[in-house]
């Protein structure tokens, strides 16, 4: 590894491989979520972000429907189910992913298994996107700098800002979106973050208070609402009883088979239909098609209910295994 400039910054110089073991351990150091300041936040996300492959050009705005990760439990794969309903119900979606970091199963370990290529090529986004209204971004494939701190990242052993930043790293800068995040004061930073998006028109950050990177089915949740220069921040607590007599594994192979049981209406009672169900009428009102969380939930059951979603996902299928 070449030896960095004494002017550069670090975190450049480390994304560019330029910046020696011990003084990335350190760099590390400084960048626990509890203790790093927003400026540290925000800058490393503009250092990550400098580093973008480029995308051919998209017509028009996107959705993006992401989450963190972190809540360290095993969990279904709500955020990438979401993005199906949203698709379905006429919202232009945009979800950036990537395989599980502190989970079993992350959102391009589901699509790998129902068939989708995990590093599709950029160029295809487009088409996708008119043909679908759909089109999934894998992280490492439109940032392969992070390889350079990856190693560090592991032996450091503890999340840092960089768990966190993933959502904000889309490189579409998509104008509206629905944000998880599972730990309170990176969900502030991220609301923050957003204000100060020139390009957004309006975002929901939300926090299950079961440590999850969603709105929970059951409980209590905090949603931060953001549009230009403004937060506005408010509790959220489910009415729902799930039919869930106990808890699956939530492993790869469970995800699918799940997965498919909600799109094809097959299931209407579990912890994870009704998560799909209240996360996605989240997503409605982020895109502004609802006004309130009950009507996108019903928008939501009533596509799921009614076999819109499942011929979403089997378009959607059909296209992107189309050479």
């Amino acid at each position: 590894m070449s030896h960095s400039s004494a002017s550069e910054d670090p975190i450049a110089a480390w994304l560019a491989g330029r910046l020696p073991a011990a003084a990335a351990a350190a760099l590390l150091a400084q960048l626990a979520p509890e203790t790093a300041t927003f400026e540290q936040f925000a800058a490393l996300v503009a250092a990550v972000a400098a580093t973008a492959r480029p995308l051919p050009e998209v017509a028009g705005d996107v959705f993006d429907c992401c989450g963190t990760g972190g809540s360290g439990r095993p969990h279904f794969n709500v955020s990438t189910t979401v993005a199906f309903v949203l698709a379905a119900g006429g919202v232009r979606v945009v979800k950036f992913g990537n395989r599980a970091a502190t989970s079993a199963s992350g959102s391009f370990d589901l699509l790998e298994r129902l068939g989708v290529p995990v590093e599709c090529p950029l160029e295809r986004l487009p088409g996708l996107l008119e043909a679908t209204s759909l089109a999934f971004l894998y992280a490492p494939q439109c940032y392969p700098a992070l390889k350079s701190v990856a190693a560090a990242r592991r032996r450091f052993g503890r999340p840092t800002l960089f768990n966190y930043i993933g959502p904000l790293l889309h490189p579409l800068r998509p104008a509206r979106r629905l944000v998880g995040v599972s730990h309170p004061r990176m969900q502030a930073f991220i609301a923050q973050w957003l204000a100060a998006d020139s390009r957004l028109q309006r975002a929901i950050v939300v926090r299950g208070d079961d440590h999850s990177d969603e709105l929970a089915p059951r409980g209590a949740s905090v949603i931060y609402d953001v549009t230009p220069r403004r937060v506005s921040k408010y509790p959220w607590v489910s009415a729902e009883v799930a039919a869930a007599a106990g808890a699956p594994d939530y492993a790869p192979e469970t995800n699918v088979e799940l997965f498919w049981r909600i799109v094809t209406s097959a299931d209407a009672a579990s912890l994870a239909y009704h998560g799909v169900r209240l996360n996605a009428g989240l997503g409605f009102v982020a895109a502004g098609r609802a006004a309130t969380v009950a009507e996108g939930a019903a928008l939501a059951a009533e596509l799921l209910a009614s076999g819109r979603v499942k011929r979403q996902v089997e378009a959607f299928l059909a296209c992107v295994r189309a050479s």
